[in-house]
């Protein structure tokens, strides 16, 4: 036998019984000293790594990434805040213009129907699209493939936009757009396997924030579109399909800079603790069962938690009052205060900043106080915006701009409490789930998410409709109380309830 196959054997059992005589020794004693060798020895067997002890697995994450692997997670995650941010810029240039683009195939009756209907069909298509990718990144399939192929879902949709032939084409490419949107939640659940518990929420607050921005540069296209009158060969480029096409293109460059610049995590990795138990990735799963049954089997596995129930709940109520509020806010201001669209424009302006300035401060508070109580904080304040909503809006006097400032006030508190709530129950969701379902968790969420975004604007509208605020208000109130009260219920459960998330952040790669 091979003198360097006997020597490999008798390290990697030594490596064995000194993990062994680790697990074994009693918690309050201090483990013996290893030989420098063996103590901070990582055994590599093909894709797998193996870590001798829990305390390599908690060492500074400076210290067990590479250089190699530092600089590949921080342009992962530069691909994603950008793909986040041309979510926040595609929203911001089509929602305005696209009133226009319909009203140009459709009679004016018709076109509030069509309109529904193009938001419909793209928040849900990107809500089943989720969960589906989010359980395939959970079985092992490479993320950066299924992102690259997302994004030519969001490119030939937007290209479809552009060429806009008749309303069925429109409403299909806003359908094939939101298919590419299904990318999200796999986005989410890696930025949770790249970050340890305490930092989760820091960095999900400059990955939404992102998106924030965005929103925030949309108007900005506005003035580029209204220059936009010119022939690519046949086809008339206007300010209502130009959105389409300039997408487009952003879509494509950003095609291009994920496939040099964004990097998957091993595929197989796995780490033994101290105390026995086992952490695996999400390839570990790659064998299993792919089926409809099973992913369905997985969710009410995820969803048979209290607290993974009342985050549901409470990231619906969150994204049904903020869709309701944007639905009513033009109509009200115009009705109550006989605003014009430069008034609404600055409102809306002044909003972005102020939800882009509590990012900023919720990057900083997530450091001192836990993510729980921030998002009961959020939810209180909340509470009291929508208080004062039913108190004083609904009996206001048509034309006076006596309870003006009341009304700011409304909306700047519902402002406030949108990023605490957004981010933080993102956080604590990925926390009270194993690392191995955080695609498809991320995609239930996702779904919750977009079916409020669906909801919100529909209940909102109706009731306009039936000049019924008070009604709507109350409905509002009601909910953001019962989820309030949910939250206080289960506040306890709250902690995450593993702790092999940590390790597996800082897990170093294979050679």
């Amino acid at each position: 036998m091979n003198t360097d196959h006997i020597n490999y054997q008798q390290q990697l059992q030594q490596s064995v019984n000194d993990e062994q005589e680790y697990q074994q020794a009693p918690k309050n004693s201090k483990p013996v000293e290893q030989n420098s060798d063996i103590k901070n020895e990582a055994i590599f067997n093909g894709n797998h790594t193996i870590i001798s002890s829990k305390d390599d697995m908690r060492n500074d994450e400076t210290d067990t990434l590479t250089y190699q692997s530092r600089r590949e997670r921080t342009t992962t995650l530069i691909v994603i805040g950008c793909i986040s941010l041309l979510t926040g810029i595609d929203y911001a240039i089509i929602l305005p213009t696209a009133w226009g683009y319909i009203k140009q195939y459709m009679q004016f009756h018709y076109g509030g129907v069509v309109m529904g209907l193009l938001l419909s069909v793209f928040a849900l298509s990107g809500a089943i699209a989720g969960i589906i990718l989010g359980y395939l990144t959970d079985k092992g399939y490479r993320l950066k493939r299924l992102v690259i192929i997302s994004l030519l879902f969001k490119i030939v949709g937007n290209i479809l936009y552009f060429l806009g032939i008749n309303i069925y084409f429109i409403i299909l490419s806003r359908l094939i757009a939101g298919i590419g949107m299904g990318v999200v939640p796999p986005l989410l659940a890696e930025l949770s396997r790249r970050s340890t518990p305490k930092t989760r929420t820091q960095l999900l607050s400059k990955i939404l924030a992102c998106r924030q921005i965005g929103l925030l540069f949309g108007p900005c296209f506005t003035i580029i579109l209204k220059q936009m009158n010119f022939k690519i060969g046949a086809k008339q480029v206007t300010m209502y399909n130009s959105p389409g096409l300039i997408m487009a293109i952003l879509w494509f460059i950003l095609e291009f800079i994920t496939i040099f610049f964004f990097f998957d995590l091993p595929r197989a990795t796995t780490s033994e603790f101290g105390d026995g138990t086992v952490n695996s990735t999400v390839a570990a799963n790659h064998n299993d069962s792919t089926t409809v049954s099973s992913m369905l089997r997985k969710c009410y596995d995820i969803c048979k938690k209290p607290a993974i129930l009342v985050l549901l709940v409470a990231s619906f109520v969150t994204y049904f009052n903020q869709t309701a509020l944007e639905t009513t806010l033009t109509p009200f201001t115009s009705y109550q205060f006989n605003w014009k669209e430069l008034q609404v424009s600055i409102l809306f302006a002044v909003a972005g900043i102020e939800i882009t300035v509590v990012y900023i401060i919720l990057h900083y508070a997530s450091k001192r106080c836990a993510d729980r109580t921030i998002l009961l904080f959020g939810f209180v304040v909340l509470g009291i915006a929508c208080t004062i909503a039913v108190i004083i809006l609904p009996f206001t006097e048509r034309g006076s701009t006596k309870l003006l400032p009341v009304f700011l006030l409304f909306v700047a508190l519902d402002i406030l409490a949108l990023p605490l709530l957004a981010v933080t129950s993102t956080s604590i969701f990925t926390q009270l789930i194993r690392n191995e379902n955080q695609g498809l968790g991320q995609g239930l969420q996702r779904f919750i998410i977009n079916t409020a975004t669906v909801i919100g604007p529909l209940y909102a509208g109706s009731l306009l409709v039936l000049k019924t605020p008070l009604t709507m208000l109350c409905i509002m109130l009601a909910i953001v109380v019962f989820a309030t009260l949910l939250i206080i219920a289960v506040y306890n459960k709250f902690k995450p309830q593993h702790n092999q998330e940590e390790a597996s952040a800082l897990i170093r790669q294979s050679p």
